[in-house]
């Protein structure tokens, strides 16, 4: 069977001689297939407010806990859970747009859903902690389609876990899920049916986490195997920007926004605007618009008029799978694009909004912007970890707030 990485070459090799290498021939096409995370680190004393000597002493129960991410390609961010006992091992997306979670599922057959190759899957018959539901699953949202059942097992992430989660096994993915790395979804999303408990609810309903918050870092380090955290009950200052003033050092306070539609969430965005010059901006979005976070992809997605009018200013060009490459020489001279929130702006560079992969001699710059091809997102923006990698979010389930702050 050929390796995912054989294949994505592949598939670089064909687009690349059919025309769409630079003027030298060559891309720089940078992939890096990660290695899967075997531990997870630990926190260091003064996240819990105590030291390391004191917990040796004095042991407690542990109320917060932080998950390490990984980055596969610069385009999505995975971490490791362990399913049932004994364990087995999966990588999923933590993903805010998702309430529920699902893995590939051991019947979901690679020959009728090609999604399904290079994937690790979880098979129930192996575990004595698995319970069966069986109600079936499905969605459809046109050439998107995800069918499976729900099961209940045992999850443990980083020093947590929980009993009894419900959760889909999926039996037929997209064709598409091929290139993921990513073997499910552990939905962050806020709790919309009163049968269904998301995982972060499972967790504080067993008074594994304490506050009923959860924080997410993603790392901008794109020479960095390492995706960022999702911290559990807290929010970890050393990500929040700061400046000194004085002898005093003054951390950046965050902008909160209240979630509007509690099957996501969603928050107003005031506006969107490419600085091409002093008197030459475009500006989308530009009366408000419903804005969600995608933790689980490295792009922002937004009504197709808007994006072309994005990809038309800073000369993006057609590709693949709805992708527009990008020259890599201009990159830092594309113009700076504010997204204004609660009144102010969160500012993105050239850089930040340039998704840049290699392989070997070919090399390729995309566009993190994406126009949206599914009816459900054509009313709504998108933001992925483009957006995010340059600011720390919390969200609180409680408040139902989403807060946002510049990341060091």
């Amino acid at each position: 069977m050929i390796s995912r990485n054989l294949l994505i070459t592949f598939i670089l090799f064909l687009l690349a001689k059919n025309g769409f290498a630079n003027e030298k021939n060559t891309f720089n096409f940078e992939i890096r297939r990660q290695k899967t995370p075997t531990e997870q680190y630990i926190n260091h004393g003064h996240h819990f407010g105590r030291k390391f000597q004191e917990m040796m002493e004095k042991p407690e129960p542990r109320n917060n806990d932080s998950i390490a991410l990984y980055r596969f390609l610069d385009d999505e961010f995975y971490g490791e859970i362990v399913i049932g006992h004994p364990g087995q091992k999966l990588n999923v997306a933590f993903d805010t747009t998702w309430s529920y979670s699902w893995v590939i599922s051991s019947k979901c057959s690679s020959i009728k859903s090609i999604g399904c190759y290079f994937h690790n899957k979880y098979d129930h018959s192996k575990s004595s902690e698995y319970k069966k539901d069986g109600r079936p699953f499905a969605m459809d949202l046109g050439s998107y389609n995800l069918t499976g059942f729900y099961s209940y097992d045992n999850i443990s992430i980083a020093h947590s876990n929980v009993t009894g989660q419900s959760f889909v096994e999926m039996v037929y993915v997209p064709n598409q899920f091929v290139f993921n790395k990513a073997d499910g979804v552990m939905g962050l999303g806020l709790k919309t049916d009163e049968n269904y408990d998301p995982f972060f609810y499972t967790l504080l309903k067993q008074k594994k986490i304490k506050n009923p918050i959860f924080s997410i870092y993603l790392n901008r380090d794109r020479q960095s195997n390492r995706g960022g955290n999702v911290m559990l009950g807290f929010v970890d200052l050393k990500h929040v920007h700061k400046a000194k003033v004085g002898k005093k050092i003054v951390y950046d306070n965050f902008t909160y926004l209240p979630v509007e539609n509690y099957a996501y969430w969603q928050f107003q965005m005031d506006q969107v605007v490419v600085k091409v010059g002093k008197d030459n901006n475009v500006v989308v979005c530009e009366k408000g618009c419903k804005a969600i976070v995608d933790t689980s992809s490295n792009a922002i997605i937004g009504p197709q008029a808007d994006i072309d009018q994005i990809h038309d200013v800073i000369n993006a060009r057609e590709f693949f799978l709805h992708r527009y490459t990008l020259d890599c020489d201009t990159v830092n001279k594309l113009p700076k694009i504010d997204f204004m929130l609660g009144g102010k702006n969160f500012t993105l560079s050239g850089p930040d909004y340039t998704v840049k992969m290699s392989y070997h001699s070919i090399t390729i710059c995309l566009s993190a912007f994406i126009p949206a091809n599914t009816i459900q997102e054509q009313d709504r923006w998108i933001l992925g970890g483009a957006f995010l990698a340059e600011f720390y979010t919390v969200y609180d389930v409680q408040a139902r707030t989403i807060g946002f702050v510049k990341t060091n």
